[in-house]
């Protein structure tokens, strides 16, 4: 596993280098918001392998992922909007395939519905329409630059 790490909070993202997918341990994917150090790696200076645009993605091969952290753990799937989410139920880590951060956080901001644990945490991180989290503000700057760049290269 590739490993991003802001070096002021101490806060890890673990990235497969083959699929480019981060996975977020327990209460790590609220953290990511908060982070600008990673905010800006994750969506800008590493971003050229490890993004690309939706229709682009990688698509899962094979049956069930298996979790990361607990070995013997299948990773459940669920949904939040369109965009299918896969976690442990065991150890409550996050595995996010390439660009689904990018389009969770485009559901969320348009008030779409599915799994608590993934509500959550980016209400905790992004805060809301009417509170927004101050911190969370490097992260939709790192994602609108990130945008911009790819509808250029469109």
């Amino acid at each position: 596993m590739l490993r991003f790490r802001d070096s002021t909070s101490g806060l890890e993202i673990d990235s497969c280098p083959e699929c480019f997918g981060l996975w977020f341990d327990r209460e790590e994917l609220k953290l990511i918001f908060q982070s600008p150090q990673l905010s800006s790696r994750i969506l800008e200076e590493d971003a050229a392998e490890r993004l690309l645009s939706p229709e682009n993605d990688v698509a899962r091969e094979g049956g069930a992922r298996r979790c990361p952290v607990c070995p013997d753990q299948d990773l459940f799937c669920s949904r939040l909007g369109k965009t299918q989410v896969d976690y442990c139920i065991g150890c409550q880590g996050i595995w996010l395939d390439r660009s689904e951060l990018e389009e969770l956080v485009d559901a969320y901001r348009k008030g779409e519905r599915g799994n608590l644990l993934i509500l959550n945490q980016l209400a905790e991180g992004l805060g809301t329409f009417t509170n927004p989290n101050p911190h969370a503000e490097a992260f939709i700057q790192a994602l609108q630059r990130y945008r911009a760049t790819l509808d250029q290269g469109r």
